[in-house]
């Protein structure tokens, strides 16, 4: 666990179980791994503030840990837009092949 708390330092989409707060942490921001402690940041928000923490637990309360590795969008125009720009991408990519291509043979 201490090993892959290490790799995550400074990495978004971090969520952290622990067990002493019985809850998960959302989005933090691992700041240090120690051989027996784990300090982090995470954010709170309520309807009149937004509190910014910084916390530090025994590397033992840390039961679970989970990355989001992507986040698509489910707006189904904003998905059309991002598939038309991989496309368009695409087509350029494979054009500039071809034409790098044809000039090799020539």
């Amino acid at each position: 666990m201490e090993q892959k708390l290490r790799e995550l330092i400074g990495q978004p989409g971090v969520w952290l179980y622990v067990q002493s707060s019985n809850g998960w942490f959302k989005n933090v921001e691992i700041l240090e791994v120690a051989s027996e402690t784990i300090t982090f940041r995470y954010e709170s928000e309520s309807e009149t503030e937004r509190k910014v923490w910084e916390k530090t637990t025994r590397l033992d309360n840390v039961a679970e840990i989970e990355v989001r590795l992507l986040a698509v969008p489910k707006a189904t125009q904003q998905l059309d837009t991002i598939r038309g720009q991989l496309s368009r991408l695409l087509e350029q990519s494979d054009s500039t092949a071809s034409e790098a291509t044809d000039s090799d043979c020539r």
